[in-house]
C-alpha cells in the first residue's frame, strides 16, 4: 500500500517540476551589460535596444566582465529594485516583473552621469 502512494507522490512532484522549469524557460528575455569602458545597456535576446517593453514577467540576464571598471548593473522602477555589487564580473539571472505604464530605469551606481538608461513598460 504504501509503495503506490510513494509512487502517486513522486511523479506529482516531477510533474510540477517539469512544468516550473518549462514555464521558467518561455519567459521573454532580456539582456543586460556593462562595458566595455563606460557602457552600459539593455537589449532584447534578439540584441534590439529596449525601449519599451510588454507589461509582465521577463528573464534578466546580466552579464559584467570589466571588473577592473567598478561598474555594476542597477535596475530600479515600480517594485524591482535589482543590481549587482560594484566590480562584479561574472553573469546574474534574474526573473522580474514589469507593471504596466511604469518607468524602469537602469544605471551603473558609481558613474550614473554616463551610464544610465530607462524604458516603459506599456
Amino acid at each position: 500500500m504504501r509503495r503506490p502512494l510513494r509512487l502517486v507522490a513522486l511523479l506529482a512532484v516531477s510533474t510540477l517540476a517539469v512544468a516550473s522549469l518549462a514555464s521558467a524557460q518561455t519567459l521573454p528575455r532580456l539582456v543586460g551589460k556593462t562595458g566595455p569602458a563606460f557602457t552600459i545597456s539593455l537589449k532584447t535576446a534578439s540584441g534590439a535596444r529596449v525601449t519599451q517593453v510588454k507589461a509582465g514577467t521577463y528573464t534578466l540576464v546580466v552579464t559584467d566582465r570589466t571588473g577592473t571598471d567598478a561598474h555594476n548593473f542597477h535596475l530600479t522602477g515600480a517594485g524591482v529594485d535589482l543590481k549587482t555589487t560594484v566590480g562584479f564580473v561574472g553573469t546574474k539571472t534574474w526573473r522580474v516583473r514589469f507593471q504596466r505604464g511604469k518607468t524602469y530605469r537602469f544605471v551603473c551606481d558609481p558613474h550614473e552621469l554616463a551610464m544610465h538608461g530607462s524604458f516603459r513598460a506599456v
